[in-house]
């Protein structure tokens, strides 16, 4: 059966939609917002205009009376040429609702009622305007001594208006669209650029799931795809070198279970082909055979304890414990060995101290960096192991006279199998993996270890633990290094 798979839009379609709509719905705001705003100004603009020519049509009415009308004298022709100019239609009403004149000859001297200019005539309303269909109409009132002598009906058609704003913002129209579809080209250009470093990503990220953990994602154009290329390529890098660890540990592990084994090999055959040996020479070969599968042992225990230290889920019993009583032990067990190359070894605890740890895990830790300063101590030499605290951690300091680190070896000592001096080492029955089950423990603990090493001037490991265990105050300490060191970065600033 298939598994069903979930159908996804993609970033670049989504980029796509979102811009054209959000483009297209401003555009179309805009222009229909201009063309309200322009359509209702020249509306106003005609509309204050006939008002204007129908307010002094009736103060010259006022001034020359209805018999100017009536006798067709000068101000019958100025109405008319005021109707022609404004392509509209004049009528002046009389005080008992007769049409005076009217610029259309089709209603002289009729009545003419309607609600309009009933409000107008009686005085209710100064002013009547009406917009209807295409035409605007103004009702202005003929006053004379406070009393309305009659009305000046103007209407105007808006056709022409109309019909040449529709022209314009049909140009607009055609405008905005060749712009939006410019902007549509832009956007997708813009858009498969943004696209393009994710899909440059998700490339490599195939190459990575499929074993290629050696190219590394190039310059990116964005900031936020930079800083994921940045975070991705220091993820490679770090994978790279976890592979090539784990290589070489593998070959690291072969090696040192082959030599023994070989070893072992060689005197059995040994035996075999030397008949005629005596009793001595079987017990030699056979102590020698002892000793490799000690030596043996001791690699595949120190292997057993760096899987159990090395694994995340390394299960740590935290137990409140006397760190000075664990010192003087660690100290007590190894001044045998001290005493056989005649090194003088000596410990001193500045104050009480008492904390939450895996004693048995810590003690095996401190137990390699006290028997390494033995090992590679030079003969008459001297140790110094220190035990203190303050109100948050406590340091052990386990320092030598011996034969030092040198600058290059430094950052490997803490590497599986790596030996500063692989003769010497062997020769102390080392394995290469004291110093890191060394640190994975002290990490396991929360805390830090730290050398100071010259070659021929001896070495200096200092580890810091946190007192308590506990979630909270490894937090609390965690946000008071984190002001810290925001604090020196300010002044640093």
């Amino acid at each position: 059966m298939q598994q069903k798979t979930d159908k996804h839009i993609s970033i670049k379609t989504y980029i796509l939609i979102t811009v054209i709509m959000l483009v297209s719905l401003s555009l179309i705001a805009v222009f229909f917002v201009s063309f309200f705003f322009v359509k209702n100004r020249l509306t106003s603009r005609v509309v204050n205009g006939i008002a204007a020519d129908s307010k002094t049509i009736s103060e010259d009415v006022k001034a020359y009376g209805t018999e100017e009308l009536i006798n067709r004298g000068r101000l019958f022709y100025e109405v008319e040429e005021n109707a022609k100019k404004n392509n509209g239609r004049i009528m002046i009403i009389s005080r008992d609702y007769h049409i005076l004149q009217d610029t259309d000859n089709s209603h002289t001297d009729r009545l003419i009622i309607s609600r309009n200019i009933m409000r107008v005539m009686t005085g209710k309303i100064d002013k009547m305007i009406n917009h209807v269909d295409n035409n605007v109409e103004v009702i202005n009132p003929i006053e004379s001594d406070g009393n309305v002598m009659g009305v000046v009906i103007s209407t105007a058609s808006l056709y022409d208006t109309n019909t040449s704003l529709m022209k314009q913002f049909i140009i607009i129209g055609a405008v905005i669209l060749l712009v939006l579809f410019i902007d549509i080209l832009i956007i997708i250009r813009i858009a498969r650029g943004a696209v393009s470093d994710l899909e440059d990503i998700n490339e490599q990220m195939i190459h990575t799931v499929q074993g290629n953990l050696q190219e590394g994602l190039s310059r990116q154009r964005f900031s936020e795809t930079q800083e994921f290329a940045d975070s991705f390529n220091e993820v490679l890098s770090k994978l790279s070198t976890i592979d090539q660890t784990r290589s070489e540990f593998v070959s690291n592990v072969s090696h040192e279970l082959k030599t023994p084994i070989t070893s072992m090999k060689v005197l059995a055959e040994s035996i075999i082909e030397n008949e005629g040996a005596d009793v001595d020479d079987y017990k030699e070969f056979m102590t020698d055979i002892v000793d490799e599968i000690d030596r043996e042992t001791k690699i595949i225990n120190d292997l057993l304890a760096l899987v159990k230290t090395d694994s995340q889920n390394n299960q740590m019993n935290y137990e409140e414990s006397d760190i000075n009583n664990m010192m003087e032990t660690i100290v007590k067990t190894v001044t045998p060995l001290a005493k056989q190359r005649s090194i003088d070894i000596s410990y001193e605890g500045y104050r009480e101290v008492t904390a939450e740890v895996d004693v048995v895990k810590l003690s095996l830790a401190i137990s390699n960096l006290v028997e390494n300063a033995v090992k590679y101590n030079i003969e008459s030499g001297w140790i110094r192991c220190s035990l203190n605290a303050d109100h948050k951690f406590f340091y052990i300091k386990v320092a030598d006279s011996g034969v030092g680190i040198p600058d290059d070896a430094k950052d490997k000592v803490f590497e599986k199998f790596y030996r500063v001096d692989k003769a010497r080492s062997r020769d102390t029955g080392g394995t290469g993996l004291g110093l890191s089950i060394t640190r994975n423990i002290i990490n396991a603990h929360r805390g830090t270890i730290k050398l100071y090493s010259e070659s021929g001037k001896g070495t200096t490991f200092t580890v810091r633990i946190p007192l308590r265990q506990n979630k909270a105050k490894i937090q609390e300490i965690k946000a008071e290094e984190s002001t810290s060191e925001l604090k020196t970065e300010v002044k640093d600033a």
